[in-house]
């Protein structure tokens, strides 16, 4: 999972202008457990497909998923 989140950030870092620009929707209770899980390595690989595109479209996505990981 490790490799997985630095990929993420690898991929943030170079698109953070565009990905900067997207939606700032509210993220529902659910995708907030499904971000916590990614950060611990406990996200089904049937869900990160979801959690993927809510990452590059919804700013309050990456801001979440970075707070779980600064814990």
């Amino acid at each position: 999972m490790t490799n997985e989140i630095d990929i993420l950030d690898r991929f943030l870092q170079e698109f953070s202008p565009e990905v900067g620009g997207r939606s700032s929707e509210a993220l529902t209770p659910a995708m907030e457990s499904k971000l916590r899980q990614l950060s611990t390595g406990e996200l089904p690989e049937g869900d990160r497909m979801e959690v993927s595109r809510e990452l590059l479209t919804n700013q309050n996505a990456i801001n979440f998923l970075l707070s779980q990981l600064d814990n």
